[in-house]
């Protein structure tokens, strides 16, 4: 009798090897390997398979796990995580501008909204109040019926930022109100602002605020007093402490003094650093995003987008994106690796940049013919949220 020889087969090989091997492919051939079987379906699916490969995709999130909720009833809540081979498809659309654009809310008077994204759930300056929806999966965005309303000033609210377990914001009154983000209790009433605090930042011991006459103003989260003011001589538009919270850096308007973009201390309250040099007048900083400690984007009245690294420079940025039209930009955000979204004064417009790029990636009209300005935006893997001054837009990229 003929002796039958023991062949191994490739599926008898470890998972654990299978996936190391599978992660050498391309896309091409994953896609191929994936229409043999459903067992090699679902191993070339894996997310340690597409790990590598996602690395040259914008907007993936491999060491952060991505729950996103598919149901509308606050009962019947169900969430999954997208996978990194998901999230690289849905990167395709980030890159080639494929996204349908609903309108989330209309306002009934024009505002001039802030907006932030904060995991699972979106706040929104409307006014005086600030409202926290819940994201949702669906082509809809969020759920209509706000979780949480965080109330208490009497004028629009300006800028606020949220910080662990706690909402900070500044408005037009003069006032620096910090509640619970989840349950909605007003924790601090700070005054000392002697005119609008038009931008707020804390850390876990200091709450930052900016003022309109030229100030920034700091407390101590155990105390409502205000225990430094500094003179930054300039009108004070945007506020960002480091993500290692022992300084943070400060944009102005640039019409008194031409040295827009500086860095202080927050212990001594001391300036450490200016950065740049030869801004116009006016060319006043709008916002500014801390990617790490020693790297921080900012952008406003010059139409540029500026990638500060400290370690290298303090007179030259590492990279610069300019505005194709020229236009203010108002707002923008980073993924903290090749990503960059930011909104304009032109008519709606929101860009999207690679870093790897020199020019726009994609040019994105928000709100069907709109006139309004992209005052903020925030965006997560499927989701970018504009904020214009007549409603709340969402683009979905799945």
């Amino acid at each position: 009798m003929l002796e039958v020889e023991n062949k191994l087969a490739l599926l008898d090989l470890p998972y654990v090897v299978l996936y190391e091997i599978f992660s050498y492919l391309s896309i091409a051939d994953l896609g191929r390997l994936a229409q043999v079987c459903r067992s090699l379906r679902v191993i070339s699916g894996h997310d340690t398979v597409w790990r590598k490969t996602s690395e040259c995709f914008i907007n993936v999130h491999v060491d952060k796990y991505i729950a996103t909720s598919t149901r509308e009833n606050e009962n019947h809540e169900r969430y999954f995580a997208v996978s990194i081979k998901e999230q690289c498809h849905i990167s395709y659309n980030w890159t080639h501008g494929h996204c349908q654009d609903i309108t989330l809310k209309k306002f009934g008077v024009h505002l001039i909204p802030w907006i932030q994204l904060d995991d699972d759930l979106l706040y929104i300056a409307q006014g005086c109040v600030i409202k926290g929806h819940q994201v949702l999966l669906k082509k809809r965005g969020y759920m209509r019926q706000p979780r949480v309303n965080l109330t208490g000033h009497h004028r629009d609210v300006c800028r606020f930022a949220v910080h662990g377990d706690q909402v900070v914001a500044g408005g037009r009154d003069g006032v620096v109100l910090v509640w619970n983000k989840e349950t909605g209790e007003l924790l601090q009433n700070l005054s000392g602002c002697n005119d609008e605090a038009t931008c707020v930042d804390m850390t876990d011991d200091v709450i930052i605020a900016g003022t309109r006459d030229g100030y920034v103003n700091m407390w101590n989260k155990t105390s409502d007093e205000c225990t430094q003011s500094l003179a930054v001589q300039d009108r004070v538009w945007s506020i960002q402490i480091s993500p290692c919270q022992s300084y943070f850096a400060s944009g102005t308007s640039c019409i008194t003094n031409r040295q827009p973009l500086k860095l202080w201390d927050i212990q001594s309250g001391k300036m450490t650093g200016i950065l740049g040099q030869n801004y116009r007048k006016g060319a006043g900083i709008l916002d500014i995003q801390w990617e790490t400690p020693s790297t921080l984007l900012a952008c406003g009245y010059d139409s540029f987008i500026r990638l500060w690294d400290t370690r290298t420079s303090y007179q030259t940025p590492a990279l610069t994106f300019e505005e194709p039209d020229n236009y203010t930009f108002y707002c923008m955000q980073s993924d903290n690796k090749y990503l960059i979204a930011s909104g304009s004064s032109n008519c709606g417009m929101a860009r999207l940049w690679d870093k790897r790029r020199v020019n726009v990636m994609q040019n994105i009209y928000v709100g069907r013919n709109s006139w309004s300005p992209v005052y903020s935006l925030q965006f997560n893997t499927i989701h970018l949220y504009a904020a214009l001054s007549n409603g709340l837009h969402v683009l979905n990229f799945i």
